[in-house]
């Protein structure tokens, strides 16, 4: 019904949202956990109202009254990305949901999904990125922020009448342009806070390293759209410094829970969403598949989401911490008789691959790979056909069936048109 007016004060809505948001993560969890069993209670007696999840509830069994907590959602069944697109494009047809975003995915995990959003949980959103931010120390407001551009950007600067007394600062650096160029306008602006997708960053990054160029160190940094592996953190830390921030979500959760710096551990924003672990039984686990639930999402929600990640979590004083995120489910390499192996399987390969900074595998057909490669100069004591025999000898002797593969040697490992680069790109059998 206030639709239109809310889109009109969504700015508004997002610096109310944030004032109300914690902004540093707590030493006692019990008030936020208090907060959290709330919002899941009031979230499942919303959705238990709207037809799509009043069917899912009745086919479990469950009524709203029997879920009381975080964990208690596990007996909910989840919803996987092809039910939500399928939702989504339903409701979009309807008339009430014109003045709603209708926002996109990039696609990076198959075929982009439309997400109708309201304009009050779009500035919560917004506000929950603002969030991010300032729990690793950085204030958006005072600070200078430069991003990668996007069909929304504008010039930064000082741009409008905020900016020029130093308030909510903002540049965009052209993330397709050539890499001297990226890095001039990266040390032309010194941001404070910079983000862009990973594969961005490591493209920059491996520029500067093998060309010995400097980069201009923020503050903080967000690589985003991709899970950060160790060795890319590495050579983050290296060439931009300790500032690393690994806000993980997705675009249709938002922001769900964050790494600062050396931390060896995810923390949630417990009073925004829940973050479970489930098994292959869709039962709590230590290890297993990465389900979030929006609980700010109480309009068109997404309980149980399934993000398509594997992770893994431990849980004290009943608050669970995601000590790990291993990357998504199906990236896996496929076989003429239906068998895979999944990236897993050979993971423990390249993680401890020390000769190669960056890889990607492109499965051409039934028996054949090609792989891109970037070699780790600094480390690397082969030569690039050693590397490739050695490399090739390892990767069959884990396969089910052995592949002929070949190699293409790149300062850099170009990103997918969306600006993400997927791991394993399977070419057959889809």
């Amino acid at each position: 019904m206030f639709e239109k007016l809310e889109r009109k004060m969504v700015n508004a809505l997002l610096f109310l949202d944030l004032f109300k948001m914690k902004t540093k993560i707590p030493k006692d969890f019990t008030k936020v956990m208090e907060l959290q069993n709330k919002r899941v209670q009031k979230l499942v007696k919303k959705a238990y109202k709207i037809p799509f999840y009043r069917k899912r509830f009745d086919e479990a069994g469950v009524k709203p009254s029997d879920i009381r907590t975080g964990d208690d959602l596990a007996k909910l069944p989840l919803l996987t990305k092809d039910e939500l697109r399928a939702w989504m494009n339903e409701e979009a047809k309807k008339k009430k949901y014109d003045s709603w975003y209708h926002d996109t995915t990039s696609g990076s995990s198959g075929v982009p999904l439309m997400l109708l959003v309201s304009p009050k949980e779009k500035a919560y959103n917004m506000a929950n990125w603002f969030r991010v931010m300032m729990v690793a120390g950085y204030n958006p407001f005072f600070g200078k922020t430069m991003s990668r551009k996007s069909a929304h950007s504008i010039s930064g600067g000082h741009d409008t009448f905020l900016q020029r007394f130093g308030i909510l600062r903002r540049g965009f650096v052209a993330q397709y342009d050539p890499e001297p160029e990226i890095v001039k306008q990266i040390n032309a602006y010194k941001p404070d806070f910079l983000y862009m997708n990973k594969s961005e960053f490591m493209r920059i990054c491996l520029y500067c390293k093998q060309n010995k160029v400097k980069l201009a160190k923020p503050k903080y940094y967000c690589p985003t759209g991709e899970k950060i592996d160790d060795t890319a953190r590495k050579l983050f830390r290296e060439i931009l410094g300790p500032g690393i921030i690994d806000s993980y979500g997705t675009a249709e959760t938002g922001a769900a829970m964050v790494r600062l710096f050396s931390s060896k551990e995810y923390v949630v924003h417990n009073d925004s969403f829940v973050v479970n672990i489930y098994d292959e039984k869709n039962q709590p686990a230590s290890e297993g598949n990465i389900v979030v639930t929006p609980l700010y999402k109480t309009d068109l929600p997404l309980i149980n989401y399934a993000i398509g990640d594997r992770g893994t979590c431990e849980v004290r004083n009943g608050v669970r911490f995601i000590t790990s995120v291993q990357g998504r489910m199906n990236d896996f390499f496929r076989y003429e008789t239906g068998e895979v192996t999944t990236f897993f399987e050979i993971a423990p390969i390249i993680a401890h691959y020390d000769d190669v900074f960056q890889i990607r595998f492109i499965q051409e057909d039934w028996h054949k790979i090609h792989i891109q490669c970037v070699q780790n100069k600094e480390l690397s004591t082969k030569s690039l056909p050693e590397i490739e025999k050695d490399l090739t000898e390892k990767l069959n002797a884990k396969f089910k069936h052995p592949f002929e593969i070949e190699y293409e040697w790149m300062d850099s490992i170009p990103p997918d048109p969306n600006g993400k680069l997927r791991m394993i790109v399977c070419k057959v059998g889809e």
